[in-house]
């Protein structure tokens, strides 16, 4: 059985939040933990630095298809940074690429996939990547989407949001995923979590399940942004961590931009109960 358990979801999420309240769990600590060391407990899928220790080639210069030969050893490579579990985090779809697996079955133990209303996912994807709410829609309904390789991240092959969705939870994983929503983990934190953790096989402790939780609210990742800045946001938004709140696309979007978000994803929409009323 592989070491890595992937925390998946299609680009904003919720995955960096799951990946703060895992780290503040395991680190049972009484201080928060740092946003900017969140790599020293969980790992980047498409980190650069994975892919250069194991090869001796110019990882900027290598073409796709050349990244994708490598994947299997970089994935291989990230279960020797762990002695037991490695927690990797990624936004590829479970799908190949160039032929080559974009997740390495080999070397997975498992998965937690997390899924997010795309109406509310689309301000997200705005904010961070720069776009008017219209070119976010497109972004999100795109069946070929993927971000382009920058200084410390290969190119990240995820797709639209149903397709995403649908290659990690319809069933075709070679080992078990365990599937949450965000609406889920953002009502009613506890439960989903402990349901996260007994997935893992681990035993659930109360109090320090309390202490990880109001640790990474939303208002301690927010002051923690502010104090020590964040590494992974964005150039284009003022703050990585933005509203945390969901519902929010009932007063930003369009009825045009929420139908065309509904035509393109209808049926995992329906699966996880995104459907508005009246569309």
């Amino acid at each position: 059985m592989g070491k890595i358990v992937w925390l998946a979801s299609y680009p904003k999420s919720g995955n960096t939040w799951v990946r703060m309240l895992l780290n503040n769990y395991l680190s049972n600590s009484d201080r928060r933990s740092d946003l900017n060391s969140l790599d020293l407990s969980t790992f980047g899928g498409s980190s650069k630095s994975s892919y250069r220790s194991v090869t001796e080639a110019d990882i900027d210069t290598c073409n796709d298809a050349e990244i994708m030969a490598l994947t299997p050893k970089a994935h291989a490579f990230i279960t020797t940074k762990s002695k037991n579990v490695a927690f990797v985090k990624t936004h590829n779809l479970m799908s190949a690429y160039h032929d080559i697996p974009l997740i390495t079955p080999e070397v997975t133990q498992g998965a937690i996939y997390i899924v997010r209303n795309p109406l509310d996912t689309v301000i997200s994807v705005a904010d961070h990547f720069g776009l008017s709410i219209d070119k976010a829609v497109d972004f999100v309904n795109d069946p070929n989407g993927s971000t382009a390789p920058n200084e410390t991240m290969v190119r990240q092959i995820f797709c639209s949001w149903s397709r995403n969705v649908e290659s990690w939870t319809g069933g075709q994983a070679s080992f078990p995923v365990w599937t949450v929503r965000y609406e889920d983990l953002h009502s009613n934190p506890e439960q989903a979590f402990s349901d996260f953790l007994r997935f893992l096989g681990a035993d659930v402790d109360q109090k320090r399940l309390s202490a990880a939780i109001k640790q990474s609210s939303f208002k301690s990742l927010k002051s923690l942004e502010k104090r020590d800045g964040f590494d992974e946001k964005s150039r284009y938004s003022k703050s990585f961590f933005r509203s945390g709140k969901t519902g929010q696309w009932r007063s930003k979007l369009s009825d045009e931009q929420v139908q065309k978000i509904v035509a393109a994803n209808r049926p995992q929409m329906a699966r996880f109960g995104y459907l508005p009323k009246g569309f």
